[in-house]
């Protein structure tokens, strides 16, 4: 600022010592004229993400986006007060406050530009990893992860009151791999768990994991066994020689009947006993479609649901009309049965029993396999707010990608304060682990 008021000093008194004719008074007002417009022209992108910040941040409702209101007094007269890392910053007269031109907006110190910050978003919604995220906008992988995390809770406060179901009610569980990826430590899975971490490792690295935490070689061969052994439970009720991985274990039990769900995850039990604190190796979605484009989403517990999952979260959106599609689930009739709510249950083994049928909420396990397949397994902790993404997703899927981008934006700058990157570190798991880790 010291330099520009410098040279604005020697320009003012070479004006006012020269001896300018009309014509060039007139000429020298039409360039700081054109100057001050070019100053304060935004761009078109700018434009549209400081209109969808506007209930943080306002702007003429009848004028151009360039004239500025006060974001803290609502005031107009505002002037400009130069510029800080390449933005423009204002000053109100009346209360004296300074503020840049991404106050109250989601690019409220950022070091992503507005234009990043609506790529990034378009980029998330079209599930890209974080890899390819940050190769694109030239910006660090684990700054991309933080965001879209940042992205994700926001949607899930937006989403955590559901839709109400008033007719025809499908409802159905969704299984996905119980992970503990973000969790570092060794002693975790070895002591807790009794489990060797699910990363890439031959038999001599693993010795030396184990070796560094104080075991032997009887301990490793121990994990080892118990591996095979539930690996080869799982083959005999999938029937799939490429079962590599728990998300296709996963993706395997929801195209299950619930006996048969039910007989796989006992049998894991069984298998698991061994393992100390371990219970189950999925964790249970609870949810929950109509007609009417009316959705329900949320994680509930590890392994088999019980009725008490479903009376916490689910009950509460069901209405007197509300009439209740299952398969065979035991917990579902007893919740039914307590509360009086008419149930009508597809037999094991059948699709369709007295023009019922399960078809719509099969069809939306589908989708949300083939949206968290984008991400290559995700952290347990987490699931909470990928479901989330895929719930605000699926209910705006009518938009094109740059709209719920706006949108979005116009979610983020609602909040009041910027989620630090520790609360994403600390998060709890919210679903029910069933004693699982004490």
């Amino acid at each position: 600022m010291t330099g520009f008021n410098s040279n604005f000093n020697d320009i003012q008194k070479q004006i006012s010592f020269a001896n300018l004719t009309d014509e060039q008074i007139l000429e020298l007002l039409s360039i700081l004229q054109t100057k001050r417009s070019e100053q304060s022209k935004l761009t078109k992108e700018e434009k549209v993400f400081l209109q969808c910040c506007r209930e943080r941040r306002s702007y003429s409702a009848n004028k151009d986006l360039d004239t500025v209101v006060c974001p803290i007094c609502g005031s107009i007269k505002i002037i400009k007060n130069g510029t800080k890392n390449g933005r423009q910053r204002y000053k109100c007269k009346d209360c004296a406050r300074t503020f840049g031109d991404t106050f109250g907006t989601v690019a409220f110190r950022s070091k992503l530009s507005i234009e990043k910050w609506i790529e990034f978003i378009k980029l998330t919604l079209q599930g890209e990893s974080c890899r390819t995220i940050a190769k694109e906008l030239g910006i660090n992988k684990q700054t991309v992860l933080h965001n879209r995390h940042r992205i994700c809770s926001v949607l899930h406060q937006f989403v955590c009151n559901q839709d109400d179901f008033k007719s025809l009610a499908e409802s159905d569980e969704y299984y996905y791999p119980l992970s503990f990826k973000d969790i570092k430590a060794p002693m975790f899975f070895l002591n807790t768990l009794g489990r060797m971490p699910y990363t890439h490792r031959n038999y001599k690295q693993k010795l030396e994991y184990i070796e560094k935490q104080g075991f032997d070689n009887a301990f490793l061969q121990s994990l080892i066994k118990n591996e095979e052994q539930v690996r080869n439970e799982l083959l005999n009720y999938v029937n799939d020689d490429d079962l590599k991985s728990q998300e296709k274990f996963s993706n395997a039990l929801n195209g299950m009947d619930t006996e048969k769900i039910i007989q796989v995850l006992k049998t894991l039990n069984e298998q698991q006993k061994k393992k100390r604190g371990i219970s189950n190796q999925q964790v249970c979605s609870l949810s929950c479609v109509d007609r009417n484009n009316n959705h329900f989403l949320q994680t509930v517990c590890v392994g088999r649901i019980w009725a008490s999952h479903i009376e916490k979260t689910l009950l509460p959106h069901f209405t007197e009309d509300t009439v209740l599609i299952t398969d065979s689930h035991r917990a579902y009739k007893t919740v039914a049965n307590k509360h009086k709510i008419p149930l009508k249950q597809i037999p094991s083994g059948k699709h369709t029993s007295g023009g019922y049928s399960l078809g719509h909420i099969n069809g939306y396990h589908h989708n949300i396999s083939d949206f968290m397949y984008l991400y290559h397994g995700v952290s347990s902790k987490f699931l909470d707010y990928y479901l989330a993404l895929f719930y605000w997703v699926e209910k705006n899927k009518h938009k094109s990608y740059l709209e719920q981008a706006y949108d979005i934006i116009t979610l983020l700058s609602n909040q009041a304060k910027k989620i630090p990157l520790n609360k994403f570190k600390d998060k709890p798991i919210s679903f029910d682990l069933k004693g699982m880790l004490s």
